[in-house]
């Protein structure tokens, strides 16, 4: 909302000197009393209440008749348990820029709210993330059962892929003690209420065209029905998004969490290098001092068996390059994981700004990850465009995914043979990226 829009509603003795800021700002109304509160017109972008004029009477009677204007109390003491999206905010922040970040907290409170009246009645749900659960998915997934006050008998966080075998995650799994249930489709039929996180229901298919919740970080996708949808691809991780909702309801964060939602946001942004905006600093910075350091190094550590760097080792002796584009088949793979590390080690070879890392997991899917130097086309549009039509496709500008089951591969390109795939993936990368290219000159 620019300063042209902005509408502020007082009420109670304001100094004149935070009344002439305010105006700077917007423009203000200023009252003495609830009832002339409450007779005025229009939409305010927030309410000001002098702490002497609060009350948990009056602050529900100004929610009620403004449901949607976050309401802020002016130097207030916050009480053990504050109304809901009332902020306390002390008198210096309303002097400075900080009031700003307060208003935008004050906001996505009304949000949080809202997602919470979403699933308030549900006696058992679950929060179900994508087939290949990675840190900022876990994360996310915690950092919404804290928000909606729930625990692990009233919460369920799953997945429906194979079991999580990438050292980091496991490791993260196990040392922060996260419960994580491997689900099949038949299971989703027992919870009154679904939230998605990190991901969209067009993932799974047909499986779930009505959810509760989507909170999702990756470009929107398809069309599907959610009683509470926050979708912002702005953001490098999902985690960003929830620590953004956990400071604006006020929420304790432990440090157990903190350091889910940190390294959340360091693996999906990999270290605020990779599609990282204001907003993932600023949560990565809030959250930093919470979190547990020595425990997240020792995820990061994770072992890998001798067995996978033995495929690492075979994959890199079939690699080839074209049109600064790095080709990696890995052939047929036990851990899915190994492909997207293969795909962020390649995308390190000088002159390269493109690595296409592929191989096929349990016999049944073509799994392809593809990186970009960040500074060229978009990583996710290219692999939405190439794969959309027959398997499961996106990511963001530097680091995309997509998913082929073999059967529609062996329909598409009459073979699944390892030369014909190599074949067929190098052909329409190398063509799509020139093409992209030479649209844009």
């Amino acid at each position: 909302m620019n300063a042209e829009s902005n509408r502020y509603l007082l009420i109670g003795e304001f100094d004149s000197f935070l009344i002439g800021l305010f105006s700077r700002r917007g423009e203000v109304i200023w009252v003495s009393s609830l009832e002339e509160a409450l007779n005025q017109t229009g939409a305010f972008t927030a309410i000001m209440l002098e702490k002497n004029k609060f009350s948990q009477e009056i602050s529900k009677e100004l929610s009620t008749h403004y449901p949607q204007t976050p309401i802020i109390v002016s130097n207030g003491d916050r009480p053990n348990e504050p109304p809901p999206a009332v902020r306390f905010v002390p008198f210096y922040k309303l002097l400075s820029e900080e009031i700003e970040r307060e208003e935008k907290l004050a906001r996505i409170e009304l949000r949080v709210e809202e997602l919470r009246r979403v699933h308030s009645d549900a006696k058992r749900m679950l929060i179900l993330l994508h087939d290949n659960p990675d840190p900022d998915s876990i994360a996310s997934a915690l950092a919404l059962r804290t928000l909606l006050k729930r625990n692990k008998q009233t919460a369920i966080i799953g997945h429906l892929g194979e079991k999580v075998s990438r050292p980091e995650n496991v490791a993260m799994i196990e040392l922060l003690e996260i419960d994580l249930e491997k689900l099949v489709p038949k299971d989703l039929k027992e919870f009154d209420s679904i939230a998605l996180v990190d991901v969209q229901p067009t993932f799974f298919g047909n499986l779930l065209p009505e959810v509760d919740t989507v909170i999702d970080h990756h470009p929107p996708s398809g069309s599907y029905k959610a009683r509470f949808c926050e979708i912002k691809s702005q953001e490098g991780a999902t985690s960003t998004i929830l620590t953004c909702y956990l400071r604006a309801a006020q929420v304790e964060i432990s440090e157990r969490l903190a350091t889910a939602l940190l390294y959340g946001i360091k693996t999906d942004t990999i270290s605020l290098n990779r599609d990282a905006n204001p907003d993932d600093i600023e949560a990565f910075t809030f959250l930093y001092p919470l979190a547990n350091l020595a425990l997240l190094r020792r995820i990061e550590r994770a072992e890998m068996p001798p067995k996978e760097l033995k495929s690492f080792a075979q994959a890199l002796a079939n690699y080839w390059i074209q049109n600064n584009i790095l080709f990696v088949n890995l052939g047929k793979v036990e851990r899915e994981y190994l492909i997207p590390k293969m795909a962020d080690f390649s995308i390190q070879v000088k002159g390269i700004e493109w690595s296409v890392a592929f191989g096929i997991v349990s016999n049944t899917h073509l799994v392809i990850s593809v990186r970009n130097v960040g500074y060229v086309k978009s990583a996710g549009r290219i692999v939405r465009d190439l794969f959309k039509d027959i398997g499961s496709a996106g990511g963001h500008r530097s680091a995309a995914k997509a998913i082929v089951p073999i059967t529609r591969l062996k329909k598409v390109i009459g073979s699944t043979s390892q030369a014909s795939i190599k074949k067929w993936i190098t052909e329409i990368f190398s063509r799509a990226l020139v093409e992209k290219t030479d649209s844009d000159n």
